[in-house]
């Protein structure tokens, strides 16, 4: 079963394709859903090196912290002993397999990947002195993401709705250094804050021309914090050590990615825009032509530019909701209203814009 059903949409003009790619790349890693940051506990260490060790003493207890940063990789861990003899530890290995492998975090990894690069790490951290042990290794974090071939200006109107319901919405702009006011900001990101679980889509282009890639690319991203990934797991008879993510990459990455897509972004953007942007871009329009109407009894001027009137005050999400709306008042004019409103107003084409993206998401 398709996990969304294809939305009607008009005949807008086609959306921008990716143009060039460096032939050192393989853009099959980048468009596809996978992991960027990967977070790990229980795990067992050792080291023989006091570069990276601070200490602590208080009345309560003794405290040793291990930590070392690096842009690929933080390693963190922190042993307390108490006054009683009781011990206790705290162990968090936070890694991107991407920059490991590549580095950079365009690509998103599989399973082979992050195996692959977890060799590396085991093999680099033992040259400064440090062993770790993952059998047992459990993962606490996880961020996954999909990265989409096409501007975030291009799809902005589309990601909106969908992001339109998820708590405590931001959407964060960038200054272009333009010299008119209306274009000195362009958005860039939005952020949706569910506690336990982030959602971030954003502008991923210019990071991508660093590296010689003339393509456009939105990153749409989850993070599932604390016990998320491990009640998911749970939820389909498995837990959350790495050796299981590793084995059932498909059924734990692209699972929880996809359920948390589909059912808090597209079916909550598409809800709103059946239950509340639709009925009002409805009501104003009836409103707009009754007024006129009432004016013209009265004996004053008609006024002009219905949609206009909606441009300003709605939301038109999508030109083809004005030709339902002159098919369903205004049928004796229809063909002329169609036109117009083709000429004028096809640049809002965001049905066309929102069905890529479900097909591009969902088609993996």
């Amino acid at each position: 079963d398709e996990p969304m059903c294809k939305l009607q949409e008009g005949s807008g003009k086609g959306l921008a394709e990716w143009r060039y790619i460096n032939v050192n790349l393989d853009a099959s890693k980048i468009f596809r859903i996978g992991i960027d940051w990967l977070t790990l506990y229980n795990f067992e260490i050792s080291y023989n090196s006091n570069l990276y060790i601070t200490e602590k003493v208080t009345e309560e207890f003794y405290q040793e912290n291990f930590y070392l940063n690096e842009p690929r990789y933080t390693l963190d861990t922190t042993t307390r002993l108490y006054e009683n003899g009781k011990e206790t530890y705290f162990r968090e290995l936070k890694f991107n397999p991407n920059k490991i492998l590549n580095g950079h975090n365009v690509y998103n990894s599989r399973a082979d990947e992050i195996n692959q690069a977890l060799l590396i790490l085991i093999d680099e951290l033992r040259a400064k002195g440090i062993d770790i042990d993952l059998r047992d290794a459990k993962v606490r974090d996880i961020e996954i993401n999909i990265n989409i071939n096409k501007s975030f200006e291009e799809l902005a109107e589309a990601l909106v709705l969908i992001f339109i319901n998820t708590p405590h919405l931001k959407k964060i702009s960038r200054h272009t250094k333009n010299k008119s006011f209306k274009k000195m900001f362009e958005d860039e990101s939005l952020y949706g804050n569910y506690g336990a679980s982030l959602v971030t889509a954003y502008d991923k282009t210019e990071e991508s021309k660093k590296l010689d890639i003339d393509i456009y690319i939105t990153r749409l991203e989850w993070r599932f914090l604390r016990k998320t990934f491990n009640d998911y797991a749970k939820s389909k008879g498995l837990d959350n050590s790495l050796n299981t993510l590793l084995t059932n990459f498909d059924s734990l990455v692209d699972g929880i990615f996809m359920e948390n897509t589909k059912k808090k972004l597209f079916q909550e953007g598409i809800k709103y825009l059946e239950e509340f942007l639709k009925p009002n871009l409805e009501k104003d329009f009836k409103a707009f032509k009754k007024a006129n109407k009432l004016g013209k009894e009265l004996g004053k001027k008609e006024k002009r530019g219905v949609y206009r009137y909606l441009e300003d005050e709605c939301w038109i999400f999508d030109y083809s909701f004005l030709i339902e709306l002159v098919d369903k008042y205004d049928k004796p004019h229809k063909s002329r209203e169609t036109k117009s409103i083709l000429k004028n107003f096809s640049r809002h084409n965001n049905l066309e814009k929102l069905n890529y993206m479900m097909e591009f998401i969902f088609n993996h």
